[in-house]
């Protein structure tokens, strides 16, 4: 596999630093997509950051932070037991209910010393997928429009 923006292809585990035109068209795309997003989308986020989380957290870049059965507890408790495993989980975190079971992940470090090159790729690859399953649009596109306007 090799990166789409560079063309490295990696040759050993570890393999050369990220790509700065990569992590430039990365973070460039969460800036333009912010202001791209649909009013109508059920999910809305205040920042750049908060997209970013919610959008690797999506494509899978994410861990289990908590898990909390909740078989006999009461509907209007539930919110509270949301409530402290947010906290627990730290200020970005994705709850998702499987089955009786309350599961709260969040969201692996995308830091250059923590992720390769490649696996940064196959991330922003990813993230590219969950962008056009939940918005319908093109990342390519919305980076086109975005260096138009400027």
């Amino acid at each position: 596999m090799s990166c789409p923006v560079c063309g490295y292809a990696e040759q050993k585990q570890g393999g050369k630093p990220r790509s700065i035109d990569q992590h430039r068209r990365f973070f460039g795309l969460m800036r333009a997509l912010l202001h791209h997003w649909p009013e109508t989308h059920p999910r809305q986020f205040a920042d750049e950051h908060e997209l970013r989380t919610w959008l690797t957290m999506k494509a899978g870049h994410r861990e289990v932070a908590a898990q909390m059965p909740l078989t006999g507890v009461p509907r209007e408790k539930v919110v509270v037991i949301v409530e402290a495993a947010l906290r627990a989980a730290g200020s970005y975190s994705l709850p998702i209910l499987h089955g009786d079971t309350l599961v709260v992940f969040k969201p692996k470090s995308i830091k250059f010393a923590k992720l390769s090159h490649l696996d940064f790729c196959a991330l922003s690859d990813a993230v590219d997928v969950v962008i056009r399953q939940e918005t319908g649009l093109d990342p390519d596109a919305v980076l086109r429009e975005t260096e138009k306007a400027a």
